[in-house]
C-alpha cells in the first residue's frame, strides 16, 4: 500500500464557511458557544478524515479555521465600533 498526500482547499480560505461559523458564534455565549465550536470542529474533522486527509493535517486545518473565524469576528466587531 502506498501513502498518498491529499490536499484540500484550505478551510480558512472558504469565506462562506468562516463567516457562517463566525455569525453563529457571535450569537452565542459561554458554554453554548463552546459546544457549538466543538461540535462544528468534530464534524469537520470527520469530513476531512473521510476525504482521506491525515489526522494531523486535519487538526491543523481546523486550528487555522478557528483563527480565521476569530479574526473575522474581531474585524466585524472593530467595524461596528468604528461606525
Amino acid at each position: 500500500m502506498c501513502d498518498s498526500n491529499i490536499t484540500a482547499f484550505p478551510l480558512h480560505r472558504q469565506r462562506k464557511l468562516v463567516e457562517s461559523i463566525a455569525r453563529v458564534l457571535e450569537s452565542k455565549n459561554g458554554e453554548d458557544a463552546n459546544a457549538f465550536w466543538r461540535s462544528t470542529a468534530k464534524n469537520i474533522l470527520v469530513q476531512l478524515s473521510e476525504s482521506g486527509i491525515a489526522p494531523g493535517l486535519a487538526e491543523q486545518e481546523v486550528g487555522t479555521l478557528l483563527h480565521a473565524v476569530l479574526g473575522d469576528m474581531a474585524s466585524r466587531s472593530a467595524a461596528k465600533l468604528a461606525q
